[in-house]
């Protein structure tokens, strides 16, 4: 054989016919994993690799594939600042799924369950237990019926639920110096999971909507007992090809009650459906919109093509699918048609001397669907027989025409988006780390301003997340103010947002920390308004600012907080006064007053090395008391005189009390601090002819006390009269039933050892209320203003100077009255230092050494596990609850007081937790 020549040798892969290999980019230039990433995008549209839930709870597949790990948001105890905990692995997830490998991750709305796809396409549901990071892996809900069963698109159903009122912007400052916001009432469009067993109805349960590769359509959903799922199947289109497989599939809620669906195949078409559900007949129907064949980017969107022939991808890429529900813009005052969007890469080649290096940019086609009402010819009324017919015109099927708008170009790639403001803003995470808020007709950026007197978002006001180093998946926290990012080699990173770094401290002025505090506050309405109560990366946000730009100007950074607070109420259009002759049922059942509580305990919150602020005490005690309200309400009812109860009713009952015992204990504890404060700042005025209102307020002030606002707030005064109408029909109990069961008898004990009777106490409150009433009478105050002190003393923690002749009614006539029958000496001594109230040496000595169980309201022993909370970091037992609980209650302790998750920690030293 004859030897080759060296011509032939070089020649021999046919290089010369490519180009030459030095023509091709690169790999090293990009980000290592980048290519993959694109192409497992590009072969399938469930791919998702992490997801932030509304609960708070950050789910990623681990680097091995091997299991889904789980992470959180929480307050650091030891120094206050919020930062990302360590990583949880359910490894149960590979056992349900048989050892395949996870692919695809996705929230519900609430937050509480998440939908698992392998690459077979088995779908399982990780649900919420006790903690945010103690789940349960619950069988497959759908299993996969052939290698075609892989869903290419998948979306949870929204929830039936009451419109909120939601405050959309932008705020306006007056001439007074008053905000003023617009907002409207706003319901998430359906179709919901209304299907009826009997007299049940799973309206509140999840569902979900899946697209398979083969073009198949199935609801997963629900039944009425939350255990079994239940399914309905369509068919889309008829797959009769290779080429007709789907690889993308996007799903949107209309606002018929009906979906939109687009799907792109092997063969690049996309076709869009419109999908409604029929309930009675328990089938879909399907009405097919239209088809796409020309949407590749227009020639000129990358400009001219580098990439070399010989590269193994075929670019532009086609890597995923979009399409957004319609919505009404309140600025503008229009409704939003529905946009659909398709996202495509392209490589830039490292020869390329403009761009210097390998990049992958991104095209974004998008089309506008308009909808268009079919109307009968005015022929048609005049015939008797259709005049039916023409009277329903208005009942027929709207068709819908699709409008291709200019495409956008990206010099990046878009590994996430997110849609913000319901849907009016689209938020693209890159692959360089940065986040672009754009609009969502224009998909320009959002640009930045310097108008102070109208705020519209947190982006407008200049708020961006830090520069950060490249990655491969990104999620978005659910008020987009945080973001949590894996590089090539998994390892997560959270940013928050903060002002630009040109806003120095010497620079700011006044009216932006304003101007701040209601860009945040507008995201906290819209918080309040969706699903779940996680608005901790708000909090977060806010702690930065304060640290960046306040940490040395105090008052500033008072005025911050008590802007976002007093205006707090004003968005959310929730009152505060209940001084009035109110049911305490009402302000149970009003949740907004425990999201709002423990955002103001929250914000006062420093870690256990300080103190905490006047106002976040006052929020925790309200809390506290509004959580004792409940457990009395839902676990101690009375029973009817002549009632006689079985054995194990009667059983379960004690047992319920004896679980009560640190409840009670507490909240006389309380009632004990507060008249010890009181009669401390009686001893202040004593001699005195009228009050020093500052020698007072600032006793108040230097002992941080929250007592007299305690008792001058209205909410807080009709928990204590809710508690105390218990309390005295346990103490009646406890008086005819302590001569049979010990727990009477402890019960007893526990009373009669309060330096302060709950009766004395109760005319304390009587007398309050009494004085102020009269206040507001004789200086004919309006209920506006009354309102607004009303306010004023839950937020601060000092009563205002109109309210003083009550202060003044309380110390010198009331207090004076019942010194005749109270041990001032032993109500001294009583020891309040676990109430969590006072700054005082035995207070902070008792916190370094024990642990108060914020629930039970009792000791937590050493060496065991624990909850703490995500927020306060108040803590609680993992301990079962006991016997003859309700499952009201055990639901109850599911979360912390202030209303936001647990999360499972470990106790293995005296004074320090280790997160598990």
């Amino acid at each position: 054989m004859p030897m080759m020549m060296e011509d032939e040798i070089d020649d021999l892969f046919g290089d010369q016919q490519l180009g030459g290999i030095t023509n091709l980019p690169s790999p090293s230039t990009l980000p290592r994993g980048l290519i993959q990433r694109i192409d497992d995008l590009g072969i399938s549209g469930c791919s998702q690799k992490i997801a932030w839930s509304n609960a708070g709870c950050i789910a990623s597949i681990a680097g091995d594939n091997c299991a889904v790990t789980l992470r959180n948001l929480y307050c650091n105890p030891s120094t206050g600042l919020w930062t990302l905990s360590d990583r949880d692995d359910v490894r149960t997830v590979t056992l349900v799924h048989e050892g395949l490998t996870p692919k695809h991750l996705s929230w519900n709305h609430s937050g509480t369950e998440l939908a698992v796809t392998d690459t077979l396409g088995n779908i399982s549901v990780i649900s919420i237990l006790t903690s945010i990071n103690r789940w349960v892996s619950k069988r497959c809900v759908w299993g996969a019926e052939d290698n075609l069963s892989d869903p290419v698109g998948l979306m949870w159903l929204n929830q039936d639920r009451l419109p909120k009122l939601l405050q959309h912007g932008p705020a306006v400052k007056n001439p007074h110096g008053q905000w003023a916001f617009t907002g409207s009432r706003f319901r998430h469009p359906g179709p919901h999971n209304p299907h009826l067993f009997g007299e049940q109805t799973s309206r509140n349960k999840a569902a979900l909507v899946v697209v398979t590769k083969a073009g198949i359509i199935r609801l997963l959903y629900q039944g009425p007992d939350g255990a079994r799922w239940l399914e309905l199947k369509g068919e889309l289109d008829s797959i009769s090809t290779a080429v007709d497989l789907l690889t993308h599939a996007a799903i949107c809620a209309e606002k018929d009650q009906s979906m939109l669906v687009a799907t792109h195949s092997v063969s690049s078409h996309i076709r869009t459906y419109r999908v409604g559900v029929d309930w009675s007949k328990q089938c879909f129907v399907i009405d097919h919109l239209e088809t796409i064949m020309d949407f590749s980017p227009l020639n000129n969107a990358f400009g001219e093509s580098k990439v070399p022939p010989g590269l193994p991808y075929h670019y532009p890429q086609l890597y995923d699918l979009q399409i957004v529900s319609p919505t009404t813009d309140v600025r503008k005052k229009e409704t939003i048609p529905p946009l659909l969007f398709a996202f495509f890469c392209n490589l830039t080649d490292q020869n390329d001397q403009s761009s210097g290096a390998n990049e992958v940019s991104t095209c974004i086609v998008r089309w506008e669907l308009t909808s268009i009402k079919p109307t009968l010819h005015p022929s048609f009324s005049q015939l008797a027989s259709k005049k039916s017919s023409s009277a329903n015109s208005s009942q027929l099927q709207s068709d819908v025409t699709f409008k291709r708008l200019q495409d956008v170009q990206l010099s990046k790639f878009v590994v996430a988006i997110r849609e913000l403001h319901l849907g009016i803003t689209l938020v693209l995470c890159l692959s360089d780390g940065n986040v672009e808020f754009r609009n969502r007709s224009t998909l320009g950026p959002i640009p930045r301003d310097d108008t102070w007197d109208r705020v519209s978002s947190i982006m407008q006001v200049g708020m961006e997340f830090p520069t950060g180093g490249p990655c491969l998946h990104a999620a978005l926290s659910p008020s987009a103010c945080a973001l949590v990012t894996l590089d090539e080699n998994n390892v997560a990173t959270v940013r928050f947002m903060q002002m630009p770094p040109d806003y120095s401290v010497n620079t700011l002025d006044d009216a932006v920390p304003e101007a701040v505090a209601v860009a945040c506050l507008m995201q906290f309405n819209m918080a309040c308004g969706g699903y779940g109560n996680h608005h901790d990366d708000l909090s977060a946000i806010m702690q930065v600012f304060q640290q960046q730009h306040l940490k040395d100007r105090r008052q500033q950074s008072e005025n911050f907080i008590h802007t976002f607070l007093s205006d707090m109420y004003r968005i959310l259009q929730l009152s505060v006064d209940y001084s009035g002759d109110i049911k305490t049922e009402i302000y149970l059942k009003n949740v907004l007053h425990q999201k709002t509580l423990s955002m103001q305990l929250s914000l006062g919150y420093r870690g256990e090395q300080q103190h905490r602020t006047l106002s976040s005490k006052v929020a925790s005690a309200a809390l506290q008391l509004r959580w004792a309200a409940l457990t009395f309400a839902m676990g101690l009812k009375p029973n009817p005189p002549g009632t006689i109860l079985s054995a194990e009713a009667e059983f379960n009952r004690t047992e319920t009390v004896r679980s009560f015992f640190g409840i009670i204990s507490w909240t006389l504890s309380l009632m004990n601090y507060i008249m010890d404060e009181l009669f401390c700042l009686l001893a202040e005025v004593e001699e005195d002819e009228t009050i020093n209102q500052e020698l007072l307020v600032a006793r108040i002030h230097a002992c941080n006390t929250p007592a007299l606002a305690l008792l001058f707030v209205s909410q807080s005064r009709l928990l204590f009269k809710y508690n105390l109408r218990f309390f005295r029909g346990i103490n009646a109990e406890a008086t005819q039933s302590k001569s049979h069961n010990p727990v009477w008898r402890e019960v007893g004990d526990i009373f009669s050892k309060s330096p302060i009777a709950p009766q004395q106490f109760d005319r304390v409150i009587a007398d309050v209320e009494t004085s102020i009433r009269s206040v507001y009478e004789s200086n004919q105050i309006p209920d506006n203003e009354r309102k607004d002190i009303e306010k004023n003393i839950l937020i601060s923690g000092t009563v205002p100077p109109k309210l003083w002749p009550a202060v003044e009614s309380l110390l010198k006539k009331t207090l004076r009255t019942m010194g005749a029958n109270v041990n001032r000496a032993e109500l001294y001594f009583n020891d309040i230092s676990w109430i969590g109230l006072s700054d005082d040496q035995a207070s902070d000595q008792w916190r370094r050494e024990h642990r108060l169980d914020i629930v039970r309201k009792v000791e937590v022993p050493k060496r065991v596990r624990i909850r703490r909370c995500t927020r306060c970091c108040s803590v609680m037992e993992d301990a079962a609850p006991p016997k003859g609980t309700t499952g009201w209650l055990v639901n109850m302790w599911r979360t912390c007081v202030c209303g936001n998750w647990w999360m499972d920690i470990e106790d293995k030293r005296k004074d320090e937790f280790v997160v598990r």
